[in-house]
């Protein structure tokens, strides 16, 4: 594929963070969806290092797995004759243009981010609620207050009122706290995401749920750049499959699959011995009674598994509900994990069949290939704002 020519396809980029434990969800949230499109669209897929880095890393561990995220990347089919595959650090221009972006982002911008929430633990947009929360539930007054409060009613407002900043401040000062522990970097990810997916005049961001706030960024900052300064960039469109976009935890159907959750029980890596991983499908938690339907909010644990084994086993879930009607839990998931085991046995087959050395070559050729696009684009941009 040649994307000097203009061979009227549309262009789609998206990229996965090389901090290792790719699990099931990243397959079938984005990883299966990027294959699928190779054919129709130009093709980049970034292995994205210096997001990784917003967290700490240990750089021994993190070489490695940036080379093991594109054997997972070849595992499911990706094909470089078809796609690009790089690594972003390998592209200046990745940090130029976001810093270029970050003059036109604005804090409440990124303070709403979810993703920056959900790893941070703090939601500024939520502190004055929990403020009120705090104040509610927290401050107890001493008999003598109240006594105060009886008697002269005018004092003992004056006493409530300090109480309460002085137990507001309490609160405040441990949010600040938590506050100004987090890295800079994991605030303001989001911005250099956005440079990311707009150096490639990109048309679609293929991505799973989780992420669709964050390519909503990217819109943002395109339209407002080109406001500022005159039409410069695409504006991505967000894609998210119909089908599979968030696969949820095995442990907590509420809560998504994640790398990040500290028990394994939760996601199946792609890299997990397939026995364990069909272990951890029987284990699977399940919902009351024991009919076989899809039904998100009344059996949202059985909706799950429906959905992994929908996609894996390439059978709609209405088809797999008629195979399963007056059958139990034990038999459906017993079943699944057999198709669990089969998928992770040929995907690790082809995992371990790249060596090393391969995929330095592809992510060589990679390089190559999108650092013109990359330049012209931030040679663009930089016009336009006179530098």
């Amino acid at each position: 594929m040649d994307f000097n020519k203009n061979n009227n396809k549309p262009t789609i980029f998206s990229g996965v963070q090389p901090t290792g434990n790719l699990h099931l969800g990243n397959y079938l949230g984005a990883l299966a969806q990027w294959v699928a499109m190779q054919d129709e669209y130009n093709s980049i897929f970034c292995v994205v290092d210096y997001h990784a880095i917003t967290v700490k890393q240990e750089p021994a561990n993190l070489s490695r797995q940036i080379l093991d995220t594109v054997k997972i990347y070849l595992a499911a089919g990706i094909n470089p004759e078809k796609s690009i595959i790089f690594q972003q650090s390998d592209i200046s221009a990745h940090t130029e243009l976001a810093w270029i972006l970050n003059t036109i982002t604005k804090n409440a911008d990124l303070s709403k981010m979810t993703q920056f929430k959900d790893k941070s633990g703090v939601d500024m947009n939520k502190l004055e609620d929990e403020l009120k929360i705090f104040l509610e539930n927290e401050i107890n007054f001493s008999p003598e207050v109240l006594e105060i409060i009886e008697k002269d009613l005018k004092k003992g407002a004056e006493l409530i009122t300090k109480v309460a900043l002085n137990a507001s401040l309490k609160k405040y000062k441990e949010f600040k706290k938590k506050f100004n522990s987090i890295g800079v970097g994991l605030f303001d990810y989001p911005v250099l995401m956005a440079a990311d997916i707009l150096l490639y005049n990109t048309d679609a961001v293929p991505v799973g749920a989780d992420q669709v706030q964050h390519v909503e960024l990217s819109r943002t900052l395109a339209q407002r750049f080109n406001s500022q300064f005159g039409q410069t960039f695409k504006i991505p469109e967000v894609m998210v499959r119909k089908q599979g976009a968030r696969i949820m935890g095995l442990d907590n159907p509420t809560k998504k699959m994640s790398k990040s959750m500290t028990s394994a029980a939760n996601y199946i890596a792609l890299t997990d011995e397939p026995k364990v991983a069909a272990k951890k499908i029987i284990r699977a938690v399940t919902d009351s009674g024991a009919e076989i339907k899809y039904s998100p909010e009344k059996k949202p644990a059985i909706a799950n598994l429906l959905v992994i084994y929908s996609l894996l086993a390439e059978i709609s879930i209405k088809e797999l509900e008629k195979n399963y009607q007056g059958r139990g839990y034990s038999e459906f998931k017993k079943d699944l994990a057999a198709v669990v085991d089969k998928f992770l046995t040929q995907f690790q087959i082809k995992f371990n069949s790249f060596a090393d050395n391969d995929v330095r070559e592809i992510l060589k050729q990679g390089r190559e290939r999108v650092k013109p696009l990359a330049e012209k684009t931030l040679a663009r941009v930089k016009e336009k704002l006179g530098i």
